[in-house]
């Protein structure tokens, strides 16, 4: 049954139904891969990661926080995630390419916001070294090589949905840790006596 059907739903109780949830993700997720794939082409980044991503943090959003759109919502996350991805991977190429001019420093950020990004990078830094070998390698893998979860699959000799899953708990951990300023390791799944 949708929010239209139970018009007595208000939309900041909606992810307190889980099914609600899994609901959006099922209606949208094939309609957000092919509209990413269609804006954007098929990357870097891969449209599925990014739609993966867009959920996670639909999925994330406190329920006291009220919600017009999930679908509009996870669209625009989406794009947002993105163009981030593209400008990210730019500015990496510009970096690595000799013959481009130097990149001029941004003004200089804030004090305050210095030290909370180093207190935040501390804290991440803890976080990734008690993390499973296999979370760890999927992680980087994906955030700091830029590989699809299916490219990593390939390499690692694991389904593709196992990637997803894994690299999806450790975000999760890691966002944990940075909205509680404790680690907490909950959730991920434990390793098992295959190739992992």
């Amino acid at each position: 049954m949708s929010t239209a059907e139970r018009p007595e739903a208000r939309n900041d109780e909606l992810w307190k139904d889980r099914s609600a949830y899994r609901r959006a993700y099922a209606q949208d997720w094939g309609d957000l891969c092919a509209f990413l794939r269609a804006r954007f082409g098929a990357g870097p980044p891969d449209p599925e990661d990014v739609a993966q991503q867009a959920f996670l943090k639909l999925g994330e959003r406190p329920s006291d926080r009220s919600l017009e759109s999930p679908r509009a919502f996870v669209f625009r996350v989406a794009i947002n995630l993105t163009l981030d991805g593209r400008r990210r991977r730019q500015r990496t190429a510009r970096l690595l390419d000799a013959s481009a001019p130097a990149l001029e420093p941004d003004d200089a950020p804030d004090v305050e916001r210095a030290l909370i990004a180093r207190d935040d990078l501390k804290l991440l830094e803890k976080v990734v070294a008690g993390l499973p070998d296999r979370h760890r390698r999927y992680l980087a893998a994906s955030r700091i090589e830029g590989l699809s979860f299916a490219e990593i699959g390939r390499r690692e000799g694991v389904s593709e949905a196992l990637v997803r899953k894994t690299i999806d708990e450790t975000t999760a951990v890691c966002q944990r840790a940075l909205a509680r300023g404790v680690i907490d390791y909950r959730g991920l799944s434990r390793e098992r006596n295959r190739r992992s």
